[in-house]
């Protein structure tokens, strides 16, 4: 289930109170003087993340909360400090790595002032938010660049993660398009023969309010994602994000999600035609349906998604 896993704080307050409980207990074993000050995001039984204080900085406590996340986070501490090494500069970087303590996989980052972009996009009047867009394609170039490679494609795997993701749907309103965009995405997958598509390192989990803007510069937070994937589906991520959510700065769509920021990444990629009619739709479509939407979504966010699946689905229909 996947809703903002900041909301989680409030749907699991046993949990939060839990991962509180632990961290502060760790904190005063390893790390005395540090304080806990805001829980930030849940995902309850998985990982939580702290907001507090440490050495006279303000800095970003993520704890991993079962050993399946613990072996995670081993791989997301040499990621961070790989990125920092490229991106501690300029007008795109991630947030400074600070601690990595190995029993417990806890790491510490710099806290980054700033807005999520997402939020500050709300703010602006339309014409001005896709530059911002384009910015956040060119962060997400910068940060995969370094590993960009090719390699065959594995798109049955793809299949069969959406797949069952599908089958959890718990909204009737969903569930039904839903079925339709998984057996266009079979077809799409059968369509797209046995050539090289190209993979990276990824951000992991790609949205623009893990983007924080602080006057021209982007910092990425919750960066981590240390197997290679795709790169379309970072991109896929956080265009189906902003989708979900009304956030369509073009007021056009393509493949459901907003085709001016579709364009953003197309060109900071230098997507070629199959990547951007093929590979990326395939992505969109498992990004549509890997995120099953909590029981509890408001009715807001379940009408954006339907807006969101239709106009994919059509847009697939033209395609396979």
């Amino acid at each position: 289930m996947t809703i903002l896993d900041k909301d989680n704080i409030t749907l699991y307050p046993d949990a939060a109170l839990d991962a509180l409980t632990r961290l502060d207990t760790l904190l005063a074993q390893i790390l005395p003087g540090a304080k806990v000050e805001q829980a930030l995001r849940l995902v309850p039984g998985k990982r939580a993340v702290f907001r507090g204080r440490m050495a006279g900085r303000d800095v970003v406590f993520r704890l991993p909360l079962d050993e399946a996340n613990r072996k995670g986070f081993d791989e997301e501490w040499a990621e961070l400090t790989r990125a920092w090494g490229h991106m501690a500069q300029g007008a795109s970087r991630v947030a400074e790595p600070l601690f990595f303590e190995p029993d417990s996989a806890l790491i510490v980052v710099a806290h980054v002032p700033g807005e999520p972009l997402l939020t500050h996009l709300w703010s602006l009047d339309a014409p001005d938010r896709l530059p911002l867009v384009t910015h956040a394609a060119g962060w997400l170039h910068a940060y995969m660049a370094p590993t960009i490679t090719s390699r065959g494609i594995n798109r049955r795997p793809w299949r069969r993660w959406a797949a069952a993701a599908a089958a959890k749907q718990p909204h009737p309103e969903l569930a039904g398009i839903e079925t339709r965009i998984l057996q266009k995405m079979h077809k799409l997958s059968r369509q797209m023969g046995d050539p090289d598509w190209r993979v990276a390192v990824p951000h992991g989990d790609f949205h623009l309010n893990n983007l924080i803007l602080d006057g021209d510069t982007l910092t990425g937070i919750d960066t981590g994602g240390s197997n290679r994937a795709p790169i379309y589906k970072d991109m896929a991520r956080a265009l189906t994000h902003m989708a979900r959510r009304g956030m369509l700065p073009s007021g056009q769509r393509r493949f459901g999600v907003d085709a001016g920021a579709l364009d953003a990444f197309t060109r900071a990629f230098a997507l070629s035609e199959r990547e951007t009619d093929a590979f990326l739709p395939y992505m969109i479509a498992y990004e549509t349906l890997i995120r099953v939407e909590h029981p509890q979504i408001s009715p807001d966010r379940i009408a954006h998604a339907r807006a969101m699946s239709e106009a994919l689905f059509e847009d697939l229909r033209q395609i396979t």
